[in-house]
């Protein structure tokens, strides 16, 4: 009588099966990751765009003037949880009405009208700020170097005026970028911080190459700004492309890797005729971000700045 044995697989050839998943694996993994990576950077490119162009309608129907706001509108959060009835524009409330600065996206919400938008897919929104004030945190930044700002103690007035047709090279001309941990990129004021709306204060991009370094790089000392040795990106700084995404003034938007960023960006002493960076004046957090006013690099006193230089990302030159 013929009787079949079933051959099972040894020990040995189990291991090899499980080595060799192992290894398509280790290869197949991070290929999924940099192509999931690479998929949600266009998402944010296309939103970036889709941002631009809603301030390109925002300024047709103004005038041409970039939006500068201030006050507190009741159930304005862009959080509507936080649209109660209750008045949310100070700290015990939160500021979840407020139309300053830090609640930019309110300005063109009338024009995406989807609040989604804001966020951006390779950063984590910070949970906190938008719980308690409805503000969008760690993902795109106005640039109020080109809008200018105003609250309730200040006014300032952008160098290039205010306005899209002010802006040299609109095409390459910063208005809005990806940065973590900050509602809008700060402007550049001479010599003393703004003091009030009787006297507006005319205000410059922050185009400063050291100050950017620090944003992206780690940083040691007292005042956060110098770079940390060895040189090491920060990676909320840098994020996980290793970039960030710029909306420009004439609605168009592309990623830029933070060597061309810093490349397109010019030194201190470019810039600005004395004084070097940081300023002295200035008090500065995390990454050498001002701190106080959060949305004002002072530049040391008795210094010019020079808008005449060719770094058009910036809105510099001709």
């Amino acid at each position: 009588m013929n009787t079949q044995i079933k051959k099972a697989f040894t020990l040995i050839e189990l291991l090899v099966v499980i080595a060799i998943i192992a290894i398509l694996a280790a290869i197949l993994f991070p290929v999924l990751t940099q192509a999931r990576t690479q998929a949600k950077k266009t998402v944010a490119i296309s939103g970036q765009k889709q941002l631009g162009l809603a301030f390109i309608m925002y300024t047709s129907d103004n005038d041409d003037q970039l939006p500068r706001r201030n006050g507190c509108e009741l159930n304005t959060s862009l959080n509507t949880k936080l649209n109660d009835g209750v008045l949310r524009c100070s700290g015990g409330t939160g500021f979840g009405h407020s139309m300053t600065w830090q609640s930019w996206q309110k300005y063109v919400m009338p024009y995406v009208k989807n609040v989604d938008i804001f966020s951006h897919p390779l950063r984590t929104k910070d949970a906190t700020d938008w719980n308690q004030n409805g503000q969008v945190k760690n993902a795109f930044a106005l640039n109020l170097g080109i809008t200018g700002a105003v609250t309730a103690s200040f006014l300032s007035n952008p160098f290039s005026g205010g306005t899209t047709s002010g802006v040299a090279n609109p095409s390459q001309a910063i208005l809005l970028m990806e940065h973590p941990n900050a509602y809008a990129a700060p402007f550049l004021v001479g010599n003393t911080a703004p003091t009030g709306e009787v006297t507006p204060q005319v205000v410059y991009p922050l185009a400063i190459r050291e100050f950017w370094r620090a944003q992206f790089y780690k940083v040691t000392g007292s005042n956060n700004c110098a770079i940390a040795t060895p040189e090491t990106f920060e990676s909320a700084g840098v994020g996980p492309a290793q970039g960030i995404v710029l909306g420009f003034a004439d609605g168009s938007a592309k990623f830029m890797q933070i060597s061309r960023f810093l490349g397109n960006t010019p030194r201190a002493a470019e810039y600005l005729s004395v004084g070097g960076f940081p300023a002295a004046a200035g008090t500065y957090s995390t990454n050498c971000r001002p701190l106080s006013p959060s949305n004002a690099y002072i530049v040391t006193a008795g210094t010019t700045i020079n808008t005449t230089i060719n770094y058009p990302m910036w809105g510099l030159g001709q």
